[in-house]
């Protein structure tokens, strides 16, 4: 059968970006291209001289000085050019800008010390810095205006596919040339007939990208299957792998917002003492990695809990949240003594939100796989918190709980950078509370 007629105006995917560009989407990495050469040798140029000279011109006139300058601009210019092309999931691509960054200015380095020509630290040291930045600024704007991605169905549709609101062509013809498509999706549960093997065989000969439906949707979506979810679903190399840089990612993340959190926090204390009086810090049991409980603060935001309301988990219009107790939650502040839970290990600045320890246990009851969310540290933010509503009963667990595990799957730097970029966004926006 022959899915029914979508369209829609604009395709958002959470994860699975643009694999190729159609229409607008040639116009746009055309603008980015020419906006990259402006900005890598017309004002890197500048920006160097600030840094290196305190902005004097002089300098900039030395041979030496000049080719050291232009070396770097055209470090610049390889990881943005580069980053127009980048296609596959939104962290994946993030990955993958910095990679270059690294192979680009490490390459930079290298050469300049074996040649022994001139070379600035702090120009170096800003040339990664401005690579890294403008890197993901280009990826994500060639992101954004991508274009219509052309992607072709083989196999009997799956309404499921129709709930992504994206434009599919539903091709039931073996002789179909699939060059044209930038995506092909795969819904055969039984394998694959002679025919269509060959037409597939000769979309991957021409570089085309395949997925089965089941993984294309879990990619789509920022989701996957708690039903399907196995250990064996974990990165190759383990949750391991990551764990150490994630942590020193997160130690430094909370030293270099202590200049803005540590004032933010004292003022936010000092109007919930002269508001709500003592205690200023509403302190709870919540259960870590590995099931160990650990002392969780916040910034009080509710009155003291009735008997019958201990335990229970915040609603949407919750009676206890005091008027200042919703500003604060509107903007997350209540949530900054957090950052010590992170300092001392106990939080990671991204995973899945911590539970108390009763709901856990029932949660884990009910649902198994919810015992996977302990093999990471819990996060102030995460996949779950910026995908999916607020959790209060089970079946609100069990959507977030999805995304959890998808977290748990794609681990990486990328996936948590991504993370941290939409939470300042959540937070600008006051939005993604109880």
């Amino acid at each position: 059968m022959n899915p029914p007629s979508l369209s829609v105006a604009k395709i958002d995917h959470p994860v699975l970006p643009d694999a190729g560009s159609r229409g607008g989407g040639s116009a746009a990495a055309l603008a980015l291209t020419l906006a990259t050469l402006v900005v890598s040798f017309w004002i890197m140029p500048a920006v160097y001289g600030l840094v290196a000279f305190h902005g004097a011109v002089a300098p900039l006139a030395k041979p030496s000085v000049l080719q050291h300058v232009l070396f770097n601009c055209s470090a610049n210019a390889v990881v943005m050019l580069s980053a127009i092309s980048l296609t596959g999931r939104l962290d994946q691509k993030l990955s993958l800008v910095f990679k270059r960054v690294l192979l680009a200015h490490g390459t930079l380095a290298f050469l300049t010390l074996v040649s022994r020509h001139y070379y600035s630290i702090p120009m170096l040291l800003t040339g990664v810095a401005a690579s890294a930045a403008l890197g993901v600024a280009v990826m994500y704007a060639r992101h954004r205006a991508g274009g219509r991605t052309q992607i072709g169905v083989l196999g009997p549709w799956q309404p499921s596919l129709a709930q992504t609101g994206v434009v599919f062509d539903h091709i039931d013809d073996p002789r179909a040339d699939l060059r044209r498509y930038d995506l092909i999706v795969v819904t055969f549960v039984d394998g694959l007939s002679p025919e269509w093997t060959q037409t597939l065989s000769r979309a991957l000969l021409a570089g085309k990208r395949v997925r089965h439906a089941a993984e294309y949707l879990e990619e789509a979506r920022g989701v996957v299957s708690i039903e399907h979810f196995t250990l064996d679903h974990l990165p190759e190399r383990g949750l391991t792998s990551y764990r150490f840089r994630k942590r020193l990612l997160d130690i430094a993340v909370v030293i270099a917002t202590l200049p803005i959190t540590l004032p933010v926090l004292a003022i936010a204390s000092l109007i919930v003492l002269a508001a709500m009086g003592w205690p200023v810090f509403f302190v709870q049991a919540r259960v870590g990695q590995g099931g160990r409980e650990y002392s969780m603060a916040k910034l009080r935001s509710m009155r003291p809990p009735r008997p019958v309301e201990v335990g229970s988990a915040t609603l949407e219009g919750d009676a206890r949240i005091t008027p200042l107790g919703g500003w604060l939650r509107r903007f997350h502040i209540d949530e900054l003594p957090q950052l010590w839970n992170v300092l001392v290990g106990d939080m990671s600045i991204v995973g899945p939100r911590p539970e108390q320890p009763g709901l856990a246990q029932a949660y884990e009851r009910a649902i198994p796989a919810f015992t996977y969310r302990q093999l990471v540290r819990p996060g102030i933010t995460g996949w779950a918190q910026v995908r999916a509503p607020y959790a209060a009963d089970l079946a609100e667990t069990q959507v977030k709980l999805g995304y959890d595990l998808f977290y748990l799957k794609n681990f990486s730097f990328a996936l948590d950078l991504q993370i941290m970029m939409r939470t300042f966004g959540t937070v600008l926006g006051g939005g993604g509370v109880r």
